[in-house]
C-alpha cells in the first residue's frame, strides 16, 4: 500500500521550505495555491506552461485545487517511471475552495460530501502500490485547545478527523530561530510517528527529503 504522511504547520513554519533537498526528477509537487518556491528550485518547472514557441513545458510542478483532479493525480502516480513521491502543498485549500464554490448551497449535506471528498483523496494515497509516498502539507488550527489540521469549520470536523487516517503526522514549527519538525508533542498536539521511525527523538531537522529516506528504510511489507 502507499504511505500517506501529513505535515502540519502555520503559514511561514517551513513546510514548503522542507522540500529543498528533493531533486525534481524524483518528486511531483501539486500546488493547490500558485506560489513561488522558497528555495533555489533549479530544474523545477511548471507542467503545461505555454512557452514562447507555442509548445507546452513539461515539468514536475502541477497546479490544481479541484478534489477530483487531485484524486486523479494520485491515481496516475503509477504511470510515472521515475517518481514515487507526490507532495500536495496547502492541502486544506481543496476543501476551503470547494466550500467557497458551494457557499450558496443550503443544507448540511454538502459538508458530508466535502468530508467524503477529502476521505477519497487520502484513501487514494493508501491504495497506491508499495513504495509510493504522498505528503499532504496543510495549515493548522486550534480546536478546543488541540492543534489539528485546518478544515472549513465545525460542520466538517464533525464528519471527518483527517489526522486519524495517517500513521505519521509531523508538525512544522519554528524553535529558537530554526525550522524543525515536531515528531511528538503533548496531549494537545496531533503530531505522531511510529516509535521506531525516529527512536528517542521528539523533533528533527526541517528536511522532508531526510524524512522520506527514513520512511523508505522503515517501511515493511505486510
Amino acid at each position: 500500500m502507499g504511505t500517506p504522511v501529513l505535515i502540519l504547520g502555520d503559514s511561514g513554519a517551513g513546510k514548503s521550505y522542507s522540500l529543498r533537498n528533493f531533486k525534481p526528477d524524483e518528486v511531483i509537487l501539486l500546488q493547490c495555491i500558485p506560489k513561488i518556491l522558497p528555495f533555489r528550485a533549479t530544474g523545477w518547472h511548471l507542467h503545461g506552461k505555454l512557452l514562447p514557441d507555442g509548445t507546452k513545458q513539461r515539468g514536475n510542478v502541477l497546479r490544481m485545487d479541484d478534489w477530483e483532479q487531485v484524486q486523479d493525480t494520485i491515481n496516475r502516480m503509477v504511470l510515472s517511471k521515475t517518481r514515487q513521491v507526490l507532495i500536495i502543498d496547502d492541502f486544506q485549500t481543496v476543501m476551503q475552495h470547494e466550500n467557497m464554490m458551494r457557499a450558496y448551497q443550503t443544507g448540511y449535506g454538502k459538508f458530508t460530501e466535502m468530508a467524503d471528498h477529502i476521505w477519497r483523496i487520502i484513501t487514494a494515497a493508501t491504495q497506491l502500490p508499495d513504495g509510493y509516498r504522498v505528503y499532504f502539507l496543510a495549515h493548522t488550527e486550534e480546536v478546543e485547545g488541540k492543534v489539528r489540521m485546518k478544515t472549513t469549520g465545525k460542520m466538517l470536523n464533525e464528519k471527518l478527523t483527517p489526522e486519524g487516517y495517517f500513521s505519521i503526522v509531523l508538525r512544522a514549527i519554528k524553535k529558537d530561530g530554526k525550522h524543525v519538525f515536531l515528531i511528538k508533542g503533548d496531549d494537545n498536539d496531533t503530531a505522531k510517528a511510529p516509535p521506531d521511525l525516529f527512536p528517542g527523538m521528539t523533533e528533527i531537522d526541517n528536511d522532508l527529503k531526510a524524512v522520506d529516506v527514513a520512511i523508505t528504510e522503515f517501511m515493511t511489507e505486510l
